[in-house]
């Protein structure tokens, strides 16, 4: 048995993660309020470094050379400090073998490089696949791209 200092309850080494004073329930609450105590800043600096291993300067370098864009299909990415549910609109997209940072991507063309696994020849047989049998944005009478935007207002009013 082992005592929190924080809730001062008595409760089992299974209550406690290895080599750790608090209890689980005590180390969620006092991480989650130190995490929500930061700034936005400072919890986007901390994200990228501590997962990808990015610098604050190297991030900005990236999302000014891509004009604030996604590097792929080119949509304008969200603001970099409006959080969604705790979800961010744009993806840091890394290379998963090693770890190295590659560029920011809208969540969509994340999607797509992961379901391919990150398969050049796979994303090229599906670009093959759609010329050569018509895709979503070609209008069927006169061949021209629709915009993305129109197709998702189509979408919403089916």
């Amino acid at each position: 048995m082992k005592t929190c200092p924080l809730c001062k309850q008595e409760k089992g080494e299974s209550s406690f993660w290895k080599r750790q004073s608090y209890c689980i329930e005590c180390s969620k609450i006092k991480q989650k309020t130190v995490w929500m105590s930061r700034s936005p800043e400072k919890r986007l600096e901390q994200h990228l470094r501590y997962k990808y291993g990015v610098t604050r300067e190297e991030f900005n370098a990236a999302w000014d050379s891509q004009a604030g864009r996604c590097a792929i299909c080119r949509s304008e990415l969200p603001d970099l400090m409006t959080y969604d549910n705790r979800r961010r609109g744009y993806a840091i997209d890394h290379n998963h073998r090693t770890g190295k940072f590659r560029s920011i991507l809208c969540l969509p063309c994340n999607s797509m490089l992961g379901m391919a696994k990150d398969s050049p020849d796979t994303l090229r047989q599906a670009a093959d696949y759609l010329e050569r049998l018509g895709f979503y944005g070609e209008k069927a009478d006169m061949g021209e791209v629709v915009s993305v935007d129109n197709m998702r207002a189509a979408r919403k009013k089916r």
